[in-house]
């Protein structure tokens, strides 16, 4: 091994082990907030830009094989995305349906401001 350093050449590397870095801490951030599946899917976009990027910056080679991964990654992704969505959607549709209306809301804090306080314990009215 006769590679003498560089600085340009030290800088990449110390750039590489921060950007590793910041990917793990980011996914470590990431476990706790999202479910299996939403982690997973981070993940295959992660790849997908990973590919795209060296192909952009490093001219790597594209083979068909890869293109096509690609895009049935992202159309997954896309797809995904659309369900959640609409679970999301439905979610909040069925919670709006059952939630009170303010004025049902301002009749029983009404009641509540008239009924007596009553001991737990006892069941009784408190003097």
């Amino acid at each position: 091994m006769d590679y003498k350093m560089s600085t340009g050449a030290t800088l990449f590397i110390l750039l590489s082990c921060l950007l590793a870095v910041f990917c793990n801490v980011s996914q470590y951030l990431c476990i706790g907030r999202f479910s299996a599946v939403s982690f997973q899917v981070l993940g295959h976009m992660k790849t997908v830009c990973v590919l795209t990027l060296g192909w952009l910056l490093f001219d790597s080679e594209l083979t068909l094989k890869n293109i096509m991964g690609m895009a049935l990654a992202v159309m997954v992704i896309y797809s995904w995305a659309v369900e959640l969505e609409k679970q999301s959607s439905a979610k909040t549709a069925h919670h709006a349906k059952n939630s009170l209306t303010e004025e049902e809301i301002r009749q029983l804090k009404g009641d509540l401001a008239n009924a007596p306080v009553m001991d737990i314990e006892l069941g009784e009215p408190k003097a």
